[in-house]
């Protein structure tokens, strides 16, 4: 017998997505609850986990129509209801689910909040400078709507809590799954990774470039990018490195193919650039480097610094061409410090950084839900 109904819905993370896919979703599955979908899937999706239920919403092309999409999605929800929780992810699915409140009053609303809303809009290089303020006042006052309407609220880091009513928040971190915590493998020092979505904001024209410099010192040097591409011009400036036979492109992989290729790398990118909603971010794959031994070098964000410095898993370094590729050289002349850096940053993963640690906070607001029974903690961890 299925357990409480219960929707999860996104216009705007592609599906794999580690957050909403790979732990939350499979979460609430694993308690045993009824989970809907209401998400744009990919032509060939692979497995799908067992019991989800599918209510695929078409492609759209572009940001205007995918927010028409977004706009509407209330319809597909409210006719496949009555739903006791309806879990929804992006910014752009406010209005619809601020109607939906007011249409299906016995939900309960759970805004999952990756970023800071009003950051976001003033970082986003494809909206012209003039109207970045104004949308962000215009977020500022959704977000005020979004506090008196909807139930609860999962913010990814303490940062975006502040804005949120406390009685009705509960942080729900991204740290990795225990799939990324098999046997490591010794990191190969000229064997470059970086994990996730491929855009100039996360810095991926900055890490060719500073591949390029590195690799005139030490033309062994290889990079691996796996992700989906999310802008056309970065798009080919990967495909220009790729044909120059030093960088592999692998699209989106799941957890466990993902961990597997993964392991053994020398050092994991997070050189994400210093816009305003990244400064206090907490990128998925820092910890999944980490759980997986794989050394890191980030970006010299003052949080991204202290998490680093704290686990001894490797370097922070401005994000820029140069500085980057100084220090990737200096981390692939050293293979002894790279191996200490992979095995302090495991054993700090194992031993804060899990998922399987941070589930209970998004029971917390299933349970707040009534859509699960609370259960007591363990004997000395009350």
């Amino acid at each position: 017998m299925s357990g409480p109904r219960m929707a999860v819905v996104t216009t705007a993370h592609p599906w794999g997505d580690p957050r909403v896919y790979g732990r939350e979703l499979a979460a609430c599955l694993d308690w045993g609850l009824e989970v809907h979908l209401f998400a744009v899937l990919p032509e060939h999706p692979g497995p799908l986990p067992e019991g989800l239920r599918l209510h695929p919403l078409r492609p759209c092309p572009g940001r205007a129509a995918r927010f028409r999409q977004a706009l509407g999605v209330w319809r597909q929800v409210l006719r496949h209801g009555p739903f006791r929780v309806v879990h929804f992810h992006d910014p752009e699915l406010l209005p619809a689910m601020a109607l939906l409140s007011l249409l299906a009053p016995g939900a309960f609303l759970l805004f999952d909040i990756h970023e800071d809303l009003a950051l976001q809009f003033r970082s986003k290089g494809y909206l012209p400078p003039w109207s970045r303020g104004p949308l962000a006042v215009l977020a500022g006052w959704a977000l005020g709507m979004a506090r008196r309407l909807f139930s609860g609220f999962a913010p990814a880091t303490e940062a975006i809590a502040r804005d949120w009513p406390p009685e009705a928040t509960r942080v729900v971190h991204n740290y990795p799954r225990a799939v990324f915590f098999q046997d490591p493998r010794r990191p190969d020092p000229d064997r470059v990774l970086y994990m996730g979505g491929l855009s100039r904001g996360r810095g991926i024209p900055m890490i060719l470039a500073a591949m390029a410099l590195a690799r005139r010192h030490r033309p062994a040097l290889r990079l691996e990018l796996v992700g989906w591409v999310l802008e056309p011009g970065t798009g080919v400036a990967i495909a220009a490195a790729v044909a120059e036979g030093w960088c592999r492109h692998l699209p989106r992989l799941d957890a466990e193919p993902l961990a597997a290729f993964a392991a053994g790398a020398g050092i994991g990118l997070a050189t994400l650039l210093p816009q305003p909603n990244y400064l206090e971010a907490l990128p998925t794959k820092l910890f999944e480097y980490m759980a997986l031994g794989i050394p890191v070098l980030a970006s010299d964000f003052p949080l991204w610094r202290r998490i680093v410095a704290e686990a001894g898993a490797g370097r922070v370094v401005l994000p820029e061409p140069a500085p980057v590729a100084e220090a990737l050289l200096e981390m692939a002349a050293d293979p002894v410090a790279l191996l200490g850096h992979g095995q302090r940053g495991r054993a700090a993963c194992r031993e804060r950084y899990r998922w399987e640690a941070e589930a209970p906070n998004l029971r917390w607001h299933l349970v707040r839900a009534g859509a699960l029974p609370f259960l007591p903690p363990p004997k000395g961890e009350a």
